[in-house]
């Protein structure tokens, strides 16, 4: 594989590991951030049918690769969130087959899954080892006022994930989540690395992930890298709950 196909593996590794790391958050008593965990908390359930990620590998400015992959959620028989891929492209090129051949021999398809959106510290489940402070500024995100909070998650199995969350001040709506960082970094060859996602409300009032931005800095055989990265969520559909699955199970 050439360094800059190696660098876009890197990042998307680092990038799934971050959407699947399981970071938690404490329950500070700011009414605001409580709002936030109360509205992390009732939409759970909604799974990101579509997940697209785009790569784009720079040299001293110059883009030297660009990778694409496309990869689908569904319930399978035993009502469990399988993911698929369904397109890769490198350099505008279908790769697809090659890269199904490759996954079916690493890891088998489909793949299964139990956490489809980025990791995020409204997670409710497990509430001990987050640090958070307002950091006393005001921003407009996508057209809503948002108050900033600075938090620290430690985990005991992995990096502790450090960043901004900017959350609507009238309702405490996470909006958005800025400049989040891995410390230590997850491989040897990244120097550097910043993950901002934006969240949004459906028209039901489901809170979910819109998107998710990433500038990543490696270096890899005497070679520096930046690689500008970019998943999107969509096509939502909502699991069903254990007692509806029993339900359909029995029918």
């Amino acid at each position: 594989m050439k360094p800059q196909g190696k660098m876009v593996a890197l990042v998307a590794s680092v990038l799934f590991y971050s959407i699947t790391l399981g970071i938690s958050a404490s329950a500070p008593p700011d009414p605001l951030w409580q709002k936030a965990l109360s509205v992390a908390r009732t939409n759970t359930d909604w799974v990101a049918g579509l997940v697209v990620m785009r790569s784009e590998v720079l040299r001293k400015g110059e883009t030297n690769g660009v990778h694409e992959i496309w990869k689908r959620s569904t319930l399978d028989k035993n009502n469990e969130v399988v993911t698929q891929t369904v397109k890769v492209l490198e350099d505008g090129k279908d790769v697809t087959e090659e890269e199904r051949k490759n996954e079916k021999a690493k890891k088998g398809e489909p793949k299964k899954t139990s956490n489809q959106g980025p990791a995020n510290p409204f997670d409710p489940e497990t509430q001990d080892r987050l640090s958070v402070r307002v950091n006393n500024q005001s921003r407009n995100v996508g057209g809503r006022d948002c108050a900033g909070y600075v938090f620290e998650v430690r985990n005991t199995n992995g990096p502790t994930a450090r960043g901004i969350a900017w959350l609507e001040k009238e309702t405490g709506v996470p909006v958005e989540i800025a400049n989040m960082t891995l410390d230590p970094l997850p491989d040897k060859h990244l120097k550097g690395l910043a993950v901002t996602t934006r969240y949004e409300l459906a028209t039901n009032g489901a809170w979910r992930v819109k998107e998710m931005r990433t500038i990543a800095k490696a270096s890899m055989l005497f070679i520096s890298f930046d690689v500008h990265s970019t998943i999107t969520f969509s096509e939502y559909w909502k699991k069903p709950s254990v007692k509806l699955a029993k339900e359909n199970d029995a029918k």
